[in-house]
């Protein structure tokens, strides 16, 4: 019988947004064992653009419609908590203020966001780069073996990819209808 690792990362949560044309943003979030598979998924109805609020919010907008609204929408939808949150979207950060779980970013190599990532726990893998945002009660080093560990069975952006596709398809479908 072989003794069993102890895998400190038994989930992660996959968060990005999709913008709609002429409906608004719209996030999705899927929770996926450490070998890739679903756990569960979520996703919100699009957010529009709101004028007022981007005049009050100024320089800080996108983070609050990001973060604020959408992230915190879709974490409170979990059932099951990922041991860890992955976002592909900078605007998506601010959620370091409202959360203490784990936040990654990670973005490709040659990205051409303009994310300052000075002071983080920083690696690349896979062509990208990615960043220990928030390990508050974890450390870093542990955060940094999970997702090495998810990225040699998968890319790590293949997730995003599947979030993106089930948002159109879902948003394709309501068209039709």
């Amino acid at each position: 019988m072989t003794q069993a690792t102890n895998h400190p990362l038994q989930s992660f949560g996959f968060m990005t947004v999709v913008e709609l044309p002429s409906l608004g943003h719209c996030g999705g979030l899927l929770v996926v064992s450490r070998i890739g598979r679903p756990i569960e998924f979520h996703c919100t109805a699009p957010v529009a653009t709101n004028r007022a609020q981007q005049i009050m919010y100024g320089e800080t907008y996108c983070g609050f419609l990001f973060s604020d609204q959408i992230g915190m929408a879709l974490i409170d939808k979990a059932k099951n908590r990922p041991s860890v949150f992955i976002t592909d979207c900078s605007e998506m950060l601010p959620l370091t203020e409202l959360i203490d779980d784990p936040l990654v970013f990670a973005e490709p190599v040659d990205s051409e966001t303009e994310f300052d990532g000075s002071g983080l726990e920083h690696f690349d893998l896979s062509g990208q780069s990615v960043f220990c945002v928030n390990h508050r009660g974890t450390e870093a080093t542990a955060i940094s073996q999970g997702v090495h560990e998810f990225a040699s069975r998968l890319p790590l952006d293949e997730p995003f990819e599947r979030i993106r596709q089930a948002i159109e398809e879902a948003h394709s479908v309501l068209r039709a209808a």
